[in-house]
């Protein structure tokens, strides 16, 4: 995609709640909407038109491609404090032992949805866009 349609579908998706920004990734049609979840505006991803929750908790392309990842920690501030005083060799096996991941659909920002769907897409185009 050029520069000038990327600001395009930035703006279409922006701009009106009710805009559907379509775009077609290496094989794959994305439906960007603008969505409110947890009293926050996110921009949600569907993939062919739908979630499948299998994407979200099982690896596979699509959740690679077109999800965010996020890194948690099961320790609390207060133990990865602690840990601070123990030898590095230490430190750093707990702190590997005790990270996670989830992905999610919703992505906070166009920005960091676009430098995603660069990196891990060989082939994206702008599919339609369409007034719900």
């Amino acid at each position: 995609m050029t520069k000038e349609q990327w600001e395009t579908a930035e703006q279409n998706l922006l701009q009106s709640s009710y805009c559907i920004v379509k775009l077609q990734a290496d094989g794959y049609t994305l439906s960007l909407q603008k969505q409110r979840y947890k009293m926050q505006l996110f921009i949600a991803v569907y993939v062919d038109g739908e979630i499948r929750g299998e994407w979200l908790t099982e690896d596979c392309e699509i959740r690679r491609k077109f999800f965010q990842k996020s890194k948690h920690s099961l320790l609390s501030r207060k133990e990865q404090e602690k840990l601070k005083r123990e030898r590095k060799a230490v430190r750093e096996l707990v702190l590997d032992q005790s990270v996670y991941y989830s992905y999610s659909p919703y992505w906070s920002s166009f920005r960091s949805l676009k430098r995603h769907l660069c990196q891990n897409c060989t082939d994206i185009a702008l599919y339609e866009e369409v007034e719900a």
